[in-house]
C-alpha cells in the first residue's frame, strides 16, 4: 500500500483522480468487480421461441410492451443462472473433475443417484448445506461427484411462480397436487388473466423469466394481459425505494384514502 512503499522511500507521488466506481444502490456500499466462472442457458434458438410465445400475449399495457420484450429477447446474451452466495435455490447440477456434468430432474431422481448422504438430506428442503451432503456417481469416470457450490438466480425462482404456487388452497403444501404432478387445479388458472409490475427493468428479469419457464415447459405465455407501470416518485421528484425511506406503503395508502381509489387510479 501507500504507507508501506513511503516507509520503503520509494514512493514518487500521491494524487487524486476522480473516477467512476461502482456503488450499490439498495445500501451505497462500494462494489469490487471480480472475474468468476457462472453457469448459463444458450439462447441461441430459446430466444425465438420465448418471442413466439410473447407474440401471443392477447394486450400489452402500455401497447409498447411487446417490442420492449422482444428487443431485449433479440439482443441479450447467454441468460447467466448461476450466484456466488450461501442461500438460495441449489443449483441441481453435479460437476466431476474429469470435466462431466449432471444435471438432476428431480428429488426422486436425486435419490436414485445418491450414493452416499441421502440420510442426511432426506428430511430437509433442497437447499444448502443439506443438499450438498449428497454424493453421485459420475457417468463418465465412475467417480464420486459433489454438488456445485453455486446457487441459482433469483429470477428462476420468480420464472417458476405460475408452476410452483398454484395449489388447492385447502392443501397448498402437498405437492403432488399441484404441477407437474396433477395439473387439474392447476389447468384452471393458467394462464393468467392478469399480471402486473414496475416497466424499467422487468422486460428483462420477471416478465422475461416467466414466459422464458412457461415456452420451456408449456411452449405457451403464462399470462394473457400484462399492465406495466413506471416508477413511482416523491414530491421531490425522488425515486420511492424502501432504502430511501420516501416509500408510501400500499397498506398505509389503502388505509387512508380506501382500496377501491387505489384499484381505480391503477385500472384507468
Amino acid at each position: 500500500n501507500v504507507d508501506d512503499l513511503d516507509k520503503r522511500n520509494i514512493l514518487y507521488n500521491v494524487e487524486d483522480y476522480t473516477h467512476r466506481y461502482p456503488i450499490c444502490w439498495r445500501c451505497n456500499s462500494e462494489l469490487i468487480f471480480r472475474l468468476v466462472d457462472e453457469w448459463f442457458i444458450s439462447m441461441d434458438t430459446l430466444r425465438h421461441e420465448i418471442a413466439e410465445s410473447a407474440k401471443q400475449v392477447e394486450r400489452w399495457i402500455p401497447s409498447y410492451g411487446l417490442a420492449h420484450e422482444l428487443d431485449w429477447l433479440k439482443n441479450m446474451a447467454n441468460w447467466c443462472i448461476s450466484k456466488k452466495r450461501y442461500w438460495g435455490l441449489a443449483l441441481p447440477i453435479w460437476k466431476c473433475e474429469c470435466g462431466s456434468f449432471t444435471v438432476i430432474g428431480s428429488k426422486k431422481e436425486l435419490q436414485q443417484r445418491a450414493v452416499k448422504g441421502w440420510q442426511e438430506f432426506a428430511e430437509h428442503s433442497p437447499h444448502r448445506p443439506w443438499i450438498d451432503k449428497i454424493k453421485i456417481k459420475c457417468d463418465k469416470c465412475g467417480a464420486l461427484v459433489s454438488r456445485i457450490p453455486e446457487v441459482g438466480n433469483p429470477w428462476l425462482d420468480a420464472g417458476i411462480v405460475p408452476f410452483s404456487t398454484i395449489r388447492p388452497p385447502d392443501d397448498m403444501h402437498t405437492i403432488s397436487n399441484g404441477y407437474p404432478f396433477d395439473k387439474t387445479y392447476w389447468q384452471e388458472w393458467f394462464p393468467a388473466d392478469f399480471i402486473s409490475e414496475s416497466l424499467p427493468g422487468q422486460f428483462r428479469n420477471w416478465f422475461y423469466s416467466i414466459l422464458a419457464m412457461s415456452t420451456v415447459l408449456e411452449k405457451k405465455s403464462p399470462f394473457r394481459v400484462l399492465h406495466g407501470y413506471a416508477s413511482l416518485h416523491d414530491e421531490h421528484g425522488e425515486e420511492m425505494h424502501k432504502s430511501k425511506g420516501n416509500a408510501i406503503w400500499s397498506d398505509d395508502a389503502a388505509e387512508k384514502i380506501g382500496a377501491d381509489v387505489m384499484r381505480w387510479m391503477f385500472a384507468k
